[in-house]
């Protein structure tokens, strides 16, 4: 991961512009997502309703897989990012800075096959320390694999706070979503943990049960109000194009209070830019919390950035780059 962070921040300062990309007179203001799923249902929302014309603003969506070198670039002006890439690209300094947050609190489940369930002995009647002892040498599917995916650290967090090491259940590496899905499918991996809806969409293929879900439970306290994913821009470009930015977080801080309030609704509204069963992507949306108007106080934020790093998401920053990972100067 530095090897590739190293040759971003290289890049990014050779780029045109260095991030200070200009949008023409007509041209379209381009927005990265990474998948078309829950996590990046603000910005879809968004659009889908209206809110980003309702600031003036013609936006192009795109789903690109890693986006960062282009936003930090400005090529593409704004894009969803965790909160776990914005901290270790900050602390290459190649120029990503968030501007609002989407995502707080996440919500991920633990699930295993019907198959590892019998086999493993589990029952109801366990504890979860116990059904996580009895998955010794399980493995679950990650992109990325353990050192960069997110939900990998947090497992090893789950891990350690029920007293196991942190590599008790393995993860296997994977390059795209659909071959987590079919790793599980084909019974490769007997166990998945994973936000929604993938639980539900692999359980709805192959029989099996949920165990645990982090945003439910109190073993995973401190990251309430956390920030998880952000709406993330190059420096120079916000700066240069602050009332845009400023709309772009208004739009979207709408598309968060609505998703919040009205997350069934919200699922209607996302069935055509996310093609999954009506009614598992309605359950899925219900998991999912969003931060309020896309605000958050700068001393929030860095507290959940401690939060984070403490989890092992990524190494400690230093204040330089944490204070220019985030900002709250656009949002109004």
């Amino acid at each position: 991961m530095r090897v590739v962070l190293a040759a971003l921040a290289v890049a990014a300062a050779s780029a045109c512009g260095s991030g200070s990309a200009a949008v023409g007179e007509g041209e379209p203001i381009l927005v990265s997502v990474s998948i078309a799923a829950p996590s990046s249902a603000p910005i879809f929302l968004a659009d889908t309703l209206g809110y980003f014309r309702d600031e003036g603003l013609n936006v192009q969506v795109k789903e690109i897989a890693n986006a960062s070198l282009q936003v930090a670039t400005g090529q593409v002006q704004y894009g969803q990012v965790n909160t776990n890439t914005l901290l270790q690209s900050a602390s290459e300094d190649i120029g990503l800075q968030a501007v609002c947050v989407t995502q707080v609190d996440p919500s991920y489940i633990l699930a295993v096959s019907e198959e590892v369930w019998n086999r493993r002995g589990l029952t109801d009647s366990m504890s979860l320390q116990e059904k996580l002892t009895a998955l010794k040498g399980e493995q679950i599917t990650a992109l990325g694999g353990r050192t960069v995916n997110p939900g990998a650290k947090l497992l090893e967090t789950l891990l350690e706070k029920n007293g196991l090491p942190p590599d008790w259940i393995g993860v296997l590496s994977m390059t795209a979503s659909a071959s987590s899905t079919a790793a599980f499918q084909n019974g490769q991996v007997g166990v998945i943990f994973q936000p929604q809806p993938q639980p539900d969409q692999v359980l709805s293929k192959v029989p099996g049960r949920i165990i645990y879900n982090i945003g439910d439970s109190p073993l995973f306290a401190e990251m309430d109000n956390v920030p998880w994913s952000t709406i993330t821009s190059s420096r120079k470009f916000a700066e240069q194009n602050p009332e845009m930015t400023k709309k772009f977080c208004n739009a979207i801080g709408r598309a968060n209070n609505y998703l919040d309030d009205n997350p069934e609704m919200a699922a209607e509204q996302l069935q055509s830019a996310m093609p999954n069963d009506p009614e598992i992507l309605k359950d899925s949306m219900t998991t999912y919390k969003w931060a309020r108007d896309g605000k958050m106080s700068e001393a929030d934020f860095f507290s959940g950035v401690d939060v984070l790093s403490s989890m092992g998401m990524f190494d400690p920053p230093s204040p330089e780059s944490r204070n220019a990972s985030y900002t709250a100067a656009y949002q109004s």
